[in-house]
């Protein structure tokens, strides 16, 4: 043995029953038996669990933060009852502002509770425990990934600033104060300039409150699904996938009548090849993990195909470049043995040992497994962006008001941008539109008075601040 990729190692941690990972850093939030409790689009929890771990914070009742569920009376939430405890006056008065506190904080039909300030995200409940560990690991791994090394100037945006209305004011102070708690960084982030892309949004709206309080939530669910979809093309496509750059999904508008021919549905990057790439990226995780237990990795983070295969063309000698090859071939064997899974021959290139590598789990990981981690992946899209279309499934989907915020976000305070460069901002954020879904954002944009042309003849057209 040539000791360039830790077989010894990875027989021990590695057996029929169990495929372990060993202690190389996580990527991804899931574990298979999550998809028992998938999210289905309700992001309040992890919006609410977002804002605190950025903040360092946790509630004291993750559940019922508001003590809503103490009191069955709707009528009765006790948080209100603790507010006008201490006002003096008549009882009509107190009635009079109760109702005013209640209209203020929650939603009519039910006890969900509205953002009237960003201080309010962190109250946001985590649901039953089914649901709670997946909430609360995904809501960290995007802290981790996202936020990185921001968090201190990112949790700002969550702080009471004391310069709030009277009965605003009233109601933060009665909030029962969050535990300080230090959290440890458990996610690898992967696509640094997608972090900063995010980072770069999240600042730009966070100035605008109320339009901050409207969109934070839909903005955090869109770099959320767009982060894992973009691992699930790149990890599919081995050595060749780039975690440099973002390959743009193709999304369809919601008021758009469609076609098989669409690019949403035939075409390589949409959500139908999302779903089917993502049965396969459990396994893709697990391959570059065991490929991470090598001779240049003494922190044992995760390196991806990518990364690990041009380290080896371009750092390392033909000598130990052909020692680690000689390595994979023998953890092939070894793995092949133990599961009882044929091994290939003829290997004579490190993309071919990669490839047989990924062909050997395939066959001896759970498919049942697999599948369900990519429910996880597809779960992703629920609830904001995915809509079902009859007999064409479901597409990516964007609503106007979404395409506002991706407007918004595009021109920022630019003052104005070329109409060609609010496409090229779109997918910089994991989004494409073919010609078709382009011509109708441009009717919209025009409708609404923010495309500007510069010429009668509509040549050159620019694309207004909408904030």
């Amino acid at each position: 043995m040539n000791n360039k990729l830790q077989v010894e190692k990875l027989n021990e941690i590695i057996n029929p029953s169990r495929h372990s990972r060993g202690n190389v850093n996580e990527v991804l939030p899931f574990a298979a038996n999550d998809s028992k409790a998938l999210l289905k689009g309700d992001f309040k929890p992890i919006v609410g669990e977002f804002a605190r771990q950025v903040a360092e914070e946790k509630l004291s009742d993750e559940e019922d933060p508001l003590k809503i569920k103490e009191t069955p009376d709707s009528e009765n939430y006790s948080i209100v009852k603790e507010m006008t405890a201490e006002v003096e006056g008549a009882t009509a008065e107190k009635y009079d502002l109760e109702r005013l506190l209640k209209k203020l904080l929650f939603h009519d039909q039910d006890s969900d509770v509205k953002v009237l300030h960003p201080y309010i995200f962190k109250y946001y409940p985590l649901t039953s425990k089914k649901k709670k560990s997946l909430e609360k690991k995904v809501a960290k791994f995007l802290k981790d990934v996202l936020v990185n090394n921001s968090r201190e100037e990112v949790s700002k945006s969550f702080v009471k600033q004391g310069n709030e209305d009277l009965l605003v004011s009233m109601i933060l102070d009665h909030l029962d104060e969050l535990n300080s708690v230090q959290n440890a960084k458990s996610y690898q982030n992967l696509l640094p300039n997608l972090s900063e892309l995010f980072v770069d949004d999240f600042f730009f709206i966070s100035k605008y409150e109320d339009y901050f309080l409207e969109n934070f939530q839909v903005l955090l669910q869109h770099y959320y699904f767009v982060y894992v979809s973009q691992l699930t093309f790149a990890f599919s496509k081995l050595e060749n996938g780039s975690l440099s750059k973002v390959e743009p999904l193709f999304y369809t508008l919601d008021w758009e009548s469609l076609n098989k021919r669409r690019k949403a549905f035939d075409g390589v990057y949409n959500f139908r090849n999302l779903r089917e790439k993502s049965q396969s990226t459990f396994i893709h995780v697990h391959v570059q993990s065991q490929l991470s237990h090598n001779w240049l990795n003494e922190d044992m983070k995760f390196m991806s195909y990518a990364e690990l295969y041009d380290l080896l063309n371009e750092e390392v000698s033909a000598e130990e470049k052909d020692a680690f090859l000689e390595d994979i071939k023998e953890w092939l064997t070894v793995y092949g043995d133990k599961m009882g899974v044929e091994v290939p021959i003829n290997i004579s290139s490190i993309n071919e040992a990669f490839s047989a590598l990924f062909t050997m789990l395939s066959k001896g990981m759970s498919e049942e497994v697999s599948r369900n981690y990519g429910k996880l992946i597809e779960d992703a899209a629920y609830g904001k962006f995915l809509k079902a279309r009859g007999s064409l499934g479901q597409t990516l989907n964007i609503t106007q008001d979404f395409l506002l915020l991706l407007t918004a976000l595009a021109v920022k305070d630019k003052g104005r941008i070329p109409l060609k460069q609010l496409f090229e901002e779109f997918e910089k954020r994991g989004i494409a539109l073919d010609q078709y879904s382009r011509k109708e954002t441009m009717i919209l944009l025009d409708n609404l008075n923010i495309i500007e042309k510069k010429s009668d003849s509509g040549d050159a057209q620019y694309v207004k601040s909408i904030l």
